[in-house]
Formats: C-alpha cells, structure tokens, sequence
C-alpha cells in the first residue's frame, strides 16, 4: 500500500526541493494500492477540496510513500 501525501510549495521552491520537511502544508490523503491509482487518486483528492487556486504563488506535489509500519512490541509484564 502506499500513502498519499499532499505538499504544498512556494513557487520560489524547486519541485526537487518541495520536501515534507520545506513545503508550506502537508496533507497525508488516503492509501492507494499501486503508483497509477495513488496519482489519479491523489489529484481527485486535491480536486474536491479547496486547495486548488488557494494561491498564486503556491503549487501542489503529490508524492506516494510506502505506508509505515509500525512494530509491534511485548511488553513483559510481571
């Protein structure tokens, strides 16, 4: 599965530089299960909400990460 993730960027910025970590907003979408339906899906995500045209001096990247995993831990308990 993979996650989407929604940046939003200064167009100062360079889309190589439009990171977690450098964009303006970040907005984790839903979970796609292949590269293809995580753009199409993350595009008709940002189409229905406001995001779009917020302003011109910003832009959009959608990126598509492996979901987390979290590790499961016992506790011993005594």
């Amino acid at each position: 599965m993979l996650q989407i993730v929604i940046l939003i960027c200064s167009t100062s910025l360079a889309p190589a530089d439009c990171q977690k970590d450098t964009a303006l907003d970040v907005i984790v979408g839903p979970q796609a299960s292949n590269p293809m339906m995580c753009g199409m899906q993350g595009q008709a995500y940002v189409a229905r909400t406001a995001i779009v045209g917020r302003s011109p001096d910003e832009y959009i990247k959608i990126r598509c990460s492996p979901k987390a995993t979290t590790k499961a831990v016992a506790l011993d308990r005594q």
